[in-house]
């Protein structure tokens, strides 16, 4: 199965030349190749590390390592793997706890993730990392993992690092689902851990808003809202339509049931793996790759993403969000180094009785608002437009509901619909108003956090990451002083364009025409608009006027 992912890359890499010369895809405006600004031509060369030759501190931890990693087709996950395989040389293999999805078994779902434009880099500098890679089919949501007892039996005999980092991220899931994920998972891993044999450490994923219920959060545990156990007692005697009938008054003051189940999860850490070498790892709003393997990779649509996509496709025109609250996001490669790190120091440096916590967050060394935010990635993102564009840019972020129910009404309802229309007249599928339906369903479901400015501490972080030698530091670089939100936004949208959007570079040269012809529209529907706005404040003005006699 390996070799032949291997091949496959290997066609594809023979397969893939050009479409477009690259004189013509660098204009005056943006002078930069694309896939230079993201990294993808400046891979290293590949090299056969001895076996003899010593790493620094963090990757001899990894050395004969064995990784049992749960949530490894996710987002983070993929990033984590990435990272271990290139930088740590001699871990010696990763299980990858995978379950059937849409037909596909284990196998198959592998090769699937190594598919990922982000593993070029991996597959340029280190190509022999096949053999380092298995499937294991399993299912966090069921009772021992879903794991066969020949897979359980590997497991115990051959893991040493555990990262646990499966979970349901849906804000709005079902309640039953969430607690056998996100709870029941946890119990199962930590059932797991104790039966295995060279145990070093487990690193638990959790998040930074799973007590956001307080707007200032220390990196220590909270009394639950709830109790885990009995919360597993009611789920498993009581009907689905029963349990969410009951979702809002479970989950008390907390926003969703993944904050509500990730605090659960938590909890059960507390309780019950005090004698385990664990720790709680709290990320913030985890957003594309800032450096590593490259810049701007992301997968799906998370956290500010969905606001940065629709308003650069045309679609998004309008969002109702206070501009300048601190939006407390951090970049998923400085994440998962602060994971890596953390993970070592707790194995190597454990202090019996207690479990760390570690908050990787950015708002008080390197807060960013809203409005700068989004105003950066404008400046930036304007010079690579997207082919799939259907508008140019436009868009307004207001805190008032009467102007932005205003705003909707006639940026997006009179529009969708009018464009519907037109599809149906011509044979088409109608899809505006569905896509500004599911816009308006996030949109509730987030509003929550659009009013709201947390205060994370990342003290445990920040110390550690003054404990780490030179050597590590370049490799796992995750000290958020030197964060950039500038750098960070150069390549965002571009990287948004190639690795979410699929909007090959070569599109380029036609994109912007294209783009060039939505301004122009743009500005023609802007001078009919105002033209019918100063008719209408002429009639309103004008005509009460002339009926009394003063015109």
């Amino acid at each position: 199965m390996a070799l032949d992912l291997h091949r496959k890359y290997i066609e594809r890499k023979q397969n893939s030349a050009p479409l477009v010369p690259i004189k013509d895809i660098i204009n005056s405006k943006c002078y930069l190749d694309p896939l230079e600004l993201l990294g993808e031509r400046s891979f290293n060369e590949p090299r056969d590390v001895d076996e003899s030759e010593i790493g620094s501190p963090i990757q001899e931890f990894f050395r004969d390592g064995v990784v049992f990693l749960t949530g490894g087709t996710g987002f983070m996950g993929k990033v984590l793997v990435e990272k271990l395989l290139r930088t740590c040389p001699h871990i010696k293999h990763i299980y990858l706890l995978i379950r059937s999805k849409k037909g596909k078994n284990v196998d198959e779902r592998l090769e699937d993730i190594f598919e990922d434009r982000l593993f070029r880099r991996l597959k340029h500098e280190v190509p022999k990392y096949h053999h380092k890679v298995s499937g294991v089919a399993g299912d966090c949501s069921l009772p021992g993992l879903g794991l066969s007892v020949s897979s359980r039996n590997t497991l115990m005999k051959e893991v040493n690092i555990i990262f646990h980092g499966a979970a349901t991220v849906r804000f709005d899931e079902h309640i039953r689902v969430a607690m056998d994920i996100n709870v029941s998972g946890i119990r199962e891993i930590i059932s797991l851990a104790r039966t295995i044999t060279n145990l070093k450490v487990v690193a638990h994923i959790s998040t930074a808003f799973s007590n956001c219920n307080r707007l200032h959060v220390d990196e220590k545990f909270y009394e639950p809202i709830a109790d885990y156990k009995e919360m597993l007692k009611l789920v498993s005697s009581t009907d689905d339509q029963t349990l969410h009938d009951m979702t809002s008054k479970i989950i008390g003051d907390l926003p969703n049931t993944y904050s509500f189940t990730k605090s659960l999860a938590e909890d059960a850490i507390r309780r019950e793996a005090q004698d385990l070498p664990i720790l709680v790892f709290r990320p913030t709003v985890v957003v594309g790759t800032y450096r590593e393997p490259v810049r701007g990779w992301i997968d799906n649509v998370y956290g500010p993403t969905g606001i940065v996509v629709g308003a650069g496709t045309g679609v998004l025109h309008t969002y109702y969000l206070d501009s300048n609250i601190v939006t407390d996001i951090i970049p998923v490669d400085i994440v998962v180094n602060a994971l890596i790190c953390a993970t070592k120091e707790t194995a190597t440096n454990r202090n019996h009785g207690e479990i760390p916590i570690y908050t990787c967050s950015s708002s008080i060394q390197k807060p960013i608002r809203w409005n700068q935010f989004i105003e950066l990635n404008q400046r930036y993102g304007i010079h690579w437009p997207t082919i799939r564009a259907i508008w140019y840019y436009s868009f307004w972020i207001t805190k008032n509901p009467y102007l932005y129910t205003m705003l909707n009404f006639f940026c997006h309802i009179v529009p969708g619909y009018a464009l519907d229309t037109l599809a149906r007249l011509s044979g088409q599928k109608p899809i505006l108003m569905n896509i500004y339906k599911k816009i308006g369903k996030v949109r509730d479901i987030l509003a929550y956090f659009s009013d709201k400015e947390w205060t994370f501490t990342n003290d445990r972080l920040l110390a550690l990451w003054g404990t780490l030698d030179s050597q590590d530091k370049e490799l796992f670089n995750f000290d958020i002083h030197q964060l950039s939100w500038d750098y960070f936004c150069q390549a965002h949208c571009l990287g948004l364009r190639v690795y979410l959007v699929k909007d090959d570079i070569h599109t380029l040269p036609a994109a912007r025409k294209k783009w060039e012809k939505l301004y122009i529209a743009h500005n023609v529907l802007l001078l009919f608009v105002y033209g019918i706005l100063l008719c209408f404040l002429w009639l309103v003005v004008c005509v009460p006027l002339k009926l009394i006699g003063l015109m």
